[in-house]
C-alpha cells in the first residue's frame, strides 16, 4: 500500500509491479441532488484515509453500449485516477491528463483501455477523469447556466495544479489530451478562461477540429434546442422541480434528445450529436480565449475513422440493423447529400466511378468530411495563428484489425498510446464487450499484433511523452516531428513505421476542401 497526504486529506493507494495507483479520488463535491446542474466545485475534506484501491462511480451512461466500464455508473461520478512510478516531490515528472471519448453519452475513465499503469513506466504522472454526460453535463437552463462538465474539466485541473506534486508530478508541466468526445474537451479548454494556465501542453485525437465544411456542426444553437426539447419531455423548467427528477427520468429523456436516432435511409454518425460543449461567451468562448501562445498543440485522426461506427459486413452492427440492408446506393446518396450538401453530385460521380462497394464508400465520405478534412482545415487555422503545432495521421493496420475489415478504425491509436501491445496480447477495442469481442472478429486465436505493432507502440509513446516533457513530440532516434507549416503541409504518419511525409489531400477531402472555400467565400 501507499500513502499520500494532499489538501484534502490522507489517501491510501496500491502499487503494483513499481507503478503507484491511486484510484477513485473526488474532485469535486457531488453532483447530486441540489448540486445537480450546479458548476463542479471544491471536493470535500475528510477524516481518516481515504480507500484509493478501487475506482470512482462512472458517470450515468446515457447510450448503454453494452461495453464494460469498470464501475458502476451513478449521478456522484466526479473523481480522477492517478498513476505513477515515483512519490517523490522532488521528481517533477512531466502530468498527462486524459480526458475520456464516448460522444458525450457514455464512457469512463475506468475503462480498461484507458489504464495509465504502463505510459507511467516512461517517466510521466497519468491522471485519468469522469465527467457528467448527456444532459447531465450540457444542458443549458435560462436560470442554471450551461457546460457543466467543462467546469468538471476545470475543476479536475484545479485538483491537479494544488496537489499533483504529492504524486511525483509537477504542477506547472501539464498536458491535457484526449480522443474523440476528450479531443473536443481538450479543444474547449483552449476556449475556456478560466482553463488559462493550468496546463502546458495539448495533444487532440480524432475530434476537435473546425467545423465540417458542408454540414452543420454542433453549436450553442444545437444544444438550447435540445435543451428545449428535454425540458418539455420532462414538463417543468422549475429548478427545484427537476432536482427532484429521478436520476433515470433524466438519463431516458436525456436519451430521447440526444441526437443518435438517424431518419429512416440514414445512417447515424457523429455529426448528429446533441449533447456537446458550445460556446456561451460565458464558461467557453468562441476564440481561443483559454489558450496561452506558449502552449503546443499535437493533433490528428486515424485513416480509417468511420468503420468503428459503420461496421464490415458480417461484423457486430446496431441491434437490428444488418449491413446488407443499411449499406446501400441509395443510403450512400442520403449521406452525401448531407455530408457534401451543394457538391453531393461531383461526390457520387467520384465514389461510384472509383469502383468502392458502398460500404466501403460510405466510410471513405464519412472519414473525410467528420474528420480528415476538419482536420486539414485546422491544419491551416492552427498555423495561420503561428501557434506551436504538430499532425499526425494513424494509419497502422495490425493483424487483427485486418482481419476484420475495421483497419486503421477511430480509437485504433488507443492500444499503441497506453501500452496495450504486445505480440501476445489480445486485442480489446473500446466497443467491444465479452460477448460481442468474438463476433467483431478481433479476439481470434491468431496473433493480433506483431513485432512492427510493438515497435510502433514504443514510437507512439516516445512521441506522446516527449512531447509532455518538452512540448516537442520526437522519432525514435531523436529528431523532432515537424512542424505544421502551410508552405509544404508536413505531417508524421504513423503506419509500418512513424516518419515524416508531405499531406497529399485525396479526390474526396478536396471535394469537401472545395464546399468549405465556397462557404467562406
Amino acid at each position: 500500500m501507499a500513502i499520500v497526504c494532499i489538501k484534502q486529506g490522507v489517501v491510501e493507494g496500491s502499487v503494483l509491479d513499481g507503478v503507484y495507483s491511486f484510484l477513485g479520488l473526488p474532485y469535486s463535491e457531488p453532483p447530486i441532488g441540489d448540486r445537480r446542474w450546479r458548476p463542479a466545485s471544491s471536493p470535500p475534506a475528510w477524516e481518516g484515509v481515504w480507500d484509493a484501491t478501487c475506482f470512482g462511480k462512472a458517470a450515468i451512461q446515457i447510450v448503454d453500449t453494452g461495453v464494460e466500464l469498470g464501475a458502476e455508473s451513478s449521478e456522484d461520478c466526479l473523481y480522477l485516477n492517478i498513476w505513477t512510478a515515483t512519490l517523490d516531490r522532488s521528481a517533477q515528472q512531466p502530468v498527462m491528463v486524459w480526458i475520456h471519448g464516448g460522444g458525450f453519452l457514455n464512457g469512463s475513465s475506468s475503462m480498461d483501455v484507458y489504464s495509465g499503469r504502463n505510459l507511467a513506466r516512461h517517466g510521466v504522472v497519468v491522471v485519468s477523469i469522469n465527467y457528467r454526460l448527456g444532459a447531465f453535463g450540457f444542458l443549458r437552463h435560462p436560470e442554471a447556466g450551461g457546460n457543466f462538465a467543462v467546469s468538471d474539466w476545470v475543476a479536475a485541473l484545479r485538483w491537479v495544479s494544488e496537489n499533483i506534486e504529492m504524486f511525483g508530478g509537477h504542477r506547472q508541466n501539464v498536458t491535457i489530451f484526449g480522443q474523440s468526445a476528450g479531443a473536443v474537451a481538450v479543444r474547449t479548454l483552449l476556449c475556456t478562461p478560466a482553463a488559462r494556465g493550468l496546463f502546458h501542453r495539448a495533444i487532440i485525437q480524432s475530434a476537435g477540429f473546425e467545423d465540417y465544411a458542408a454540414t452543420p456542426s454542433p453549436n450553442a444553437e444545437r444544444v438550447n434546442d435540445t435543451s428545449e426539447k428535454f425540458l418539455n419531455l420532462l414538463g417543468s423548467r422549475d429548478l427545484d422541480i427537476l432536482r427532484r427528477i429521478p436520476t433515470e427520468q433524466i438519463r431516458a429523456a436525456s436519451l430521447t434528445v440526444c441526437g443518435t436516432r438517424p431518419p429512416p435511409g440514414y445512417l447515424h454518425s457523429p455529426a448528429n450529436l446533441a449533447w456537446y460543449p458550445a460556446p456561451d461567451d460565458e464558461v467557453v468562448t468562441r476564440e481561443f480565449s483559454g489558450w496561452d501562445e506558449n502552449v503546443p498543440v499535437l493533433f490528428g485522426c486515424t485513416q480509417h475513422e468511420a468503420r468503428a461506427f459503420w461496421r464490415p459486413k458480417g461484423l457486430h452492427t446496431s441491434p437490428g440493423q444488418e449491413p446488407s440492408e443499411i449499406y446501400t446506393i441509395d443510403t450512400l446518396a442520403n449521406m452525401a447529400k448531407i455530408l457534401a450538401c451543394g457538391g453531393d453530385h461531383e461526390m457520387m460521380n467520384y465514389l461510384t466511378n472509383a469502383k468502392f462497394s458502398p460500404y466501403q464508400a460510405l466510410t471513405e465520405l464519412c472519414t473525410a468530411a467528420i474528420w480528415m478534412e476538419p482536420a486539414m482545415a485546422t491544419y491551416h487555422r492552427f498555423s495561420a495563428l503561428n501557434r506551436t503545432t504538430y499532425c499526425f495521421i494513424f494509419s497502422r493496420i495490425s493483424p487483427a484489425t485486418r482481419r476484420s475489415g475495421m483497419l486503421a478504425y477511430h480509437g485504433a491509436e488507443l492500444p499503441y498510446i497506453f501500452g496495450k501491445v504486445s505480440q501476445n496480447g489480445v486485442l480489446k477495442p473500446w466497443f467491444a464487450n465479452k460477448a460481442s469481442a468474438v463476433d467483431v472478429g478481433l479476439s481470434a486465436t491468431d496473433r493480433d499484433f506483431d513485432a512492427i505493432d510493438v515497435q510502433i507502440a514504443d514510437d507512439v509513446q516516445n512521441a506522446w511523452v516527449t512531447f509532455a516533457q518538452t512540448g516537442i513530440p520526437r522519432f525514435s532516434d531523436g529528431s523532432p516531428w515537424p512542424q505544421c507549416n502551410t508552405r509544404d503541409m508536413q505531417l508524421t504518419v504513423i503506419e509500418d513505421k512513424m516518419e515524416a511525409k508531405h499531406w497529399d489531400m485525396d479526390r474526396v477531402v478536396s471535394i469537401l476542401s472545395s464546399l468549405r472555400d465556397q462557404t467562406l467565400n
